[in-house]
């Protein structure tokens, strides 16, 4: 025994035996968050969107040229003002891809997903709540938004979002200094992603919860300085951006009378269809349980819930920061319905499906980091870049191609050659309501549609969005140079020109 003693130091046996004692509580917990990054990195290529490429291509920009001021990359909102809010989450992708490829890029969002969800899971477990009510909630969760955990800027400010609820939370029950890291995590979030607003009214509503406690004389209440500093810092963090008060434009274009929701679906109010089922019914159970169970939530929490749901219903974007404030905020009010007592597992169970879990996410991360680049990009065909270049080389013009909002910024990023000659991509934010409205009759092939793109010498169609419009470009002279079922390449005719 003292041999034994020797070789295992006591430190290093009570760090053991703490280890081993989190995995058997939290062993079921483990394994859910294990098992959603293994299932994203076996879904690697599916994480990779139109806004993953806009990422990367404003990245490039940014190492390129610095940070943009004026739109140089797409043809029709060309010269005008590009207030690129984003731009700190777009070169850290970019500086992802330029370490390590995309391989490294995928990676980074993969991680960045499943800590958020890990930090989820923890803030939730700090507020006392069981680990079965946690895995309940937390289970659900996970199929609320899944959209969410693709390769966007999004992905950088997930992580932000849980941090700045649970200090915003945790304060309102017990006032600590360490609350004030929730103001240099806004502004860091404010220079990631718009959702920062979400996040500085989050601080701001603990400040004036705390200011409320004070002016009541509630024990234990902060003092107003303090509350005030919580209340308005926030706001002025927001703008810690090299944008400065460009961004107060930026943010009334998107929140208040941005065309973009008119036009394009993410940003519309959800509907009971498809996976937003999931959504409505997770609302309705939340709704249920935080009513039934209010005297185990603070007015705070009930804020949140009440906030983020109220955004989620008006647009779909929202949804994910209504899911990710449920996890950490909704499972010690579900300890009302189920108990709070925790369900022992037993501790050598428990120790190895916690292990096992991990060791499948370690070996799931090597198996996909050892994929080829070509894997990850599978369902963005090389032979439809081949053809667009050249048909493209041969415009001598600045319109060159006409593409589906799907392949934009993809073209951009493959083919850096067509900067500044490719008619628009999803940044929609910088066209005009009149432009958007001549995408939609696009697309619709509505009277009038086939002068949207006259005067360019090649169209790239997304077959699941415009699945006719391939004949009417055929039956107009169109030429088609590739087709499959991801991506459709037309060359027009030469005499289509203006």
């Amino acid at each position: 025994m003292a041999t034994e003693l020797r070789d295992h130091p006591p430190a290093q046996i009570e760090a053991s035996g703490a280890v081993t004692g989190f995995l058997a509580r939290n062993s079921l917990l483990v394994a859910l968050v294990c098992v959603l990054g293994s299932t994203l990195l076996a879904l690697a290529p599916e994480l990779l969107v139109a806004d993953s490429w806009m990422t990367l291509v404003a990245g490039r920009e940014i190492a390129r040229d610095g940070l943009p001021s004026n739109e140089v990359l797409t043809v029709i909102p060309f010269g005008r003002e590009w207030t690129d809010q984003q731009w700190l989450a777009q070169a850290v992708f970019y500086g992802a891809d330029a370490l390590g490829s995309l391989r490294l890029a995928v990676l980074l969002d993969v991680a960045l997903v499943t800590v958020t969800f890990a930090l989820g899971v923890a803030a939730a477990r700090r507020r006392g709540a069981s680990a079965r009510s946690t895995l309940f909630v937390a289970a659900a969760c996970v199929l609320v938004a899944p959209w969410s955990w693709q390769l966007r800027a999004q992905a950088l400010a997930l992580p932000l979002f849980v941090l700045v609820l649970m200090l915003a939370s945790e304060d309102t029950r017990r006032p600590r200094p360490r609350t004030l890291l929730a103001l240099p995590l806004v502004a860091i979030w404010a220079n990631l992603h718009g959702s920062v607003l979400l996040g500085a009214g989050i601080v701001s509503l603990a400040g004036l919860f705390g200011l409320g406690k004070r002016l009541r004389g509630s024990p234990g209440a902060p003092g107003i300085g303090r509350s005030l500093l919580l209340a308005v810092a926030p706001w002025a963090c927001v703008l810690v951006s090299p944008y400065g008060f460009a961004l107060v434009d930026y943010y009334r274009l998107m929140l208040v009378d941005s065309p973009v929701s008119k036009v394009i679906v993410e940003w519309q109010a959800p509907t009971p269809t498809g996976w937003y089922i999931v959504f409505f019914a997770v609302a309705a159970a939340t709704v249920a349980v935080a009513l039934w169970q209010r005297r185990r939530l603070s007015l705070f929490d009930l804020a949140v819930i009440a906030v983020t749901l109220a955004g989620s219903l008006r647009s779909g974007r929202g949804i994910v920061w209504f899911s990710l404030a449920v996890l950490v905020l909704l499972p010690v009010a579900l300890d009302g319905v189920f108990g709070s007592k925790e369900v022992p597992i037993r501790r050598r169970l428990g120790i190895v499906l916690g292990a096992g879990s991990v060791a499948l996410l370690a070996v799931s991360t090597v198996v996909v980091a050892a994929r080829p680049v070509s894997w990850y990009e599978r369902y963005w065909p090389e032979e439809a870049l081949r053809a667009v270049a050249s048909a493209a080389a041969r415009e001598p013009g600045r319109r060159a191609v006409y593409p589906s909002d799907k392949h934009a910024d993809w073209l951009l990023w493959k083919l850096p050659e067509l900067r500044g000659r490719v008619a628009f991509d999803v940044r929609f934010e910088l066209v005009t309501a009149a432009e958007l409205r001549s995408l939609v009759l696009y697309k619709t092939l509505e009277p009038g549609w086939d002068a949207v793109t006259r005067g360019y010498r090649v169209v790239v169609l997304d077959p699941d969005d415009t699945p006719e419009h391939r004949a009417a470009l055929v039956r107009q002279g169109a030429r088609v140079l590739y087709a499959t079922g991801s991506a459709v390449v037309l060359a027009l005719p030469t005499g289509s020109g203006p």
